[in-house]
């Protein structure tokens, strides 16, 4: 108990130690009043005997700055001890690599100067090494403590590399000043930019921690009864849910109530319990050394307010707090220089700059009215003539579209095919055993396109054929019989022998007639051309009813005159129909009105171009409209139409061939024809 109570004891002494050594950095004060007192903590805080602090100067020797009890180590007073302590201090500036030295340890390639314990970190600036900094203690500490011991000397050189960079620096101070001030006139000038919160906001933090040096700047402010986090340096959005935001929002809210400025530099002083509650959560979850959160208060208007009637009285209220800045340090405790000036600074503009945003978003219908303002800046001063001669144009071009006249067409696609085509189909139930012909060759009437066979219509007819076999073989048997009758006078017998020839007489006549009708099926499997023509049925298909069985009345292909006339079979959405309709009806109104006798008066003009020429196109005219609507093989709704057209003006023609094709529907306005698709889709979802 004794012992863990010491050891306590020695790492809060520690500890202090640290902290001290950290404020003492940042003193303004110079490297020789800096480093006497920086080594008496170092020694206390280590229980060492002796110290030193090497530097190198410019033509490569090295000096000894600073000493505590330096002598008593035997070092100055022994060359040998004197060399080979230089060795351990070059080889720690060349390397830049902290490490302990002991006695006991089996070092051969390292002599050591004393029969100390020694301990040696460099000192680090922005320009390389600064210097090294020698630790001799008697004690030596034991190996586990080792890795603990040096890394608490590289901290405290830390302190002492940031203050030397500190010091290096301070001649530029004035010029640091006046860049400031050049830096924080473009902020204010790009602060009030904007009149959008979030744009003051996230120039207020990212532009904001450049000026004042922190590691992050957050802004928030108070929306209603809650606080918002608007933004955080280096984050294009902010997570509401986050733990950071929710501690931060925690501690910004308890700061805004008390309404002062919060500080926190490693130590809680004076802090209200709330408060210090919320800025230890805050602390834990982002891990900074170094907050400050600034409240940013709602500006007093320019000119007071004061009643004229005097029937109000003036009651002086406390500054409204709208929101917070929080400026945090993550490596440092100690604030950047001036920063707390700084922030003081930015606080009043950055307030400014915010309630303004606030309130001009305030405004009812803003988006509407700022669009009425652009609009109407375009009828004042020069503006004036272009925006009038812009109208004028626009008007021409709705007027040209409502009024001018232009040909409506409803597009459609099909295929060509010749008039005169016949369907080959199954005629009985059978399977196909052999195709005598190929896709695309001309046949002639009667000629032998394929042969099926159906094993159930041979057998019957077989069977029919034996049966009749049979009968004509009982009719001599019959015969015979009666003639045995008569030459033995048996009357009645012969009576009854001519009623069994004549009943198997009609049972003949019948089985004739059954294998006629057999017969005939069969010879009728063998399927022959109907006309002469072309077998349009691709070879593919034809391939594919080689040994297939088929039934009855099933396609089996088909045969087309090439030679004769030709027309088009169009498929047109169901949606257009109303378009064709409707121009029928004024074709036929005209042909009534001009007492017309030609009914192809009324059949509309179509423009098509066949996939065979697509360089020119041909015209034909409407033949059959379709009386109901299909489901085409892309699922979609279209109503079948037939076309004519003069098959002498289209030479190159195949049979199936793709045709685009333009349907004339009379007249419409160029606005329509144009962008009749769009104003049909608004009509159809809108129910307009």
């Amino acid at each position: 108990m004794a012992k863990a109570t010491r050891v306590n004891q020695i790492r809060e002494r520690v500890v202090q130690t640290a902290q001290r050594i950290e404020q003492l950095a940042h003193k303004d004060v110079p490297p020789e009043e800096f480093f006497p007192d920086f080594l008496q903590l170092l020694v206390s805080a280590l229980g060492a005997s002796a110290a030193a602090i090497w530097t190198a100067e410019s033509d490569g020797r090295i000096n000894l700055t600073c000493d505590l009890a330096l002598a008593e180590t035997g070092i100055l007073d022994d060359p040998a001890a004197q060399q080979k302590n230089h060795g351990l201090v070059a080889t720690a500036m060349a390397t830049g690599e902290a490490n302990t030295f002991s006695p006991n340890d089996d070092r051969t390639d390292t002599p050591l100067p004393t029969d100390h314990f020694i301990v040696i970190a460099v000192l680090h600036t922005t320009d390389g090494c600064a210097g090294v900094v020698e630790i001799f203690a008697q004690a030596e500490p034991p190996a586990e403590a080792r890795p603990g011991y040096l890394q608490f000397v590289e901290q405290m050189c830390g302190h002492a590399s940031r203050f030397l960079e500190r010091c290096r620096l301070r001649p530029q101070t004035e010029s640091s000043s006046a860049r400031f001030w050049e830096d924080f006139e473009r902020f204010v000038l790009e602060l009030h930019r904007s009149l959008d919160a979030r744009d003051v906001s996230m120039v207020t933090a990212n532009d904001g921690r450049l000026l004042l040096g922190c590691d992050r700047l957050s802004v928030a402010y108070r929306r209603g009864r809650k606080t918002v986090i608007k933004a955080i340096s280096g984050q294009d959005h902010v997570n509401p849910r986050s733990n950071l935001c929710s501690t931060m929002r925690t501690l910004i809210a308890d700061v805004m109530a008390t309404g002062e400025s919060l500080k926190y530099s490693g130590t809680e002083e004076e802090l209200a319990p709330h408060v210090e509650q919320s800025l230890g959560d805050f602390i834990q979850e982002s891990g900074s050394r170094m907050v400050m959160v600034v409240p940013l208060v709602n500006p007093e208007p320019l000119v007071p307010r004061d009643d004229t009637d005097g029937s109000r009285k003036q009651f002086d209220k406390p500054p409204e707090v709208i929101g917070c800045l929080v400026a945090e340090q993550v490596g440092e405790s100690q604030p950047a220089p001036e920063l707390e000036k700084r922030i003081e600074l930015m606080a009043d503009q950055v307030a400014a700059a915010l309630f303004n945003a606030r309130m001009h978003q305030r405004v009812l219908l803003l988006p509407i009215w700022k669009a009425l303002g652009h609009g109407l800046e375009w009828f004042q001063g020069r503006k004036l003539a272009k925006t009038l001669a812009a109208l004028a144009i626009i008007s021409a071009i709705v007027l040209a579209l409502l009024f001018i006249p232009w040909e409506y067409r409803v597009e459609a696609q099909g295929r060509m095919f010749p008039n005169d085509k016949r369907t080959v189909f199954a005629p009985w139930d059978g399977e196909v055993i052999d195709v005598m012909v190929n896709g695309g060759q001309q046949v002639h009437a009667g000629q032998t396109l394929l042969k099926l066979r159906n094993d159930d219509l041979n057998a019957e007819l077989l069977t029919q054929k034996n049966t009749l076999n049979e009968k004509r073989q009982s009719v001599e048997s019959l015969e015979g019989q009666i003639e045995e009758a008569i030459r033995i006078d048996d009357r009645k017998d012969a009576t009854r022998l001519r009623g069994q020839v004549a009943e198997t007489m009609i049972e003949i006549t019948g089985l004739v007639k059954q294998i006629e009708i057999l017969t005939e099926r069969t010879e009728s499997l063998i399927v022959r051309a109907p006309r002469d023509g072309i077998v349009v049925t691709f070879q593919g298909e034809l391939e594919q009813l080689s040994a297939r069985p088929v039934g009855r009345g099933e396609v089996l292909l088909e045969i087309m005159d090439g030679t004769g006339k030709w027309h088009l079979e169009l498929e047109v959405d169901d949606r257009r129909m109303g378009h064709i309709l409707e121009a029928q009806q004024v074709l036929e109104a005209q042909q009534v009105l001009e007492a017309q006798q030609d009914p192809g008066a009324t059949n509309l003009s179509v423009e098509f171009i066949p996939a065979t020429t697509p360089e020119t196109s041909y015209w034909g005219t409407l033949q059959t409209l379709g009386t109901r609507t299909e489901t085409s093989t892309e699922d979609s709704n279209i109503v079948p139409i037939v076309v004519s057209f003069d098959t002498k003006t289209l030479r190159h023609r195949r049979v199936g061939a793709e045709v685009r094709a333009k349907i004339d529907c009379g007249k419409r306005s160029l606005g329509y024809v144009w962008f009749g698709d769009v104003i049909e889709t608004v009509r159809r979802f809108l129910w307009l």
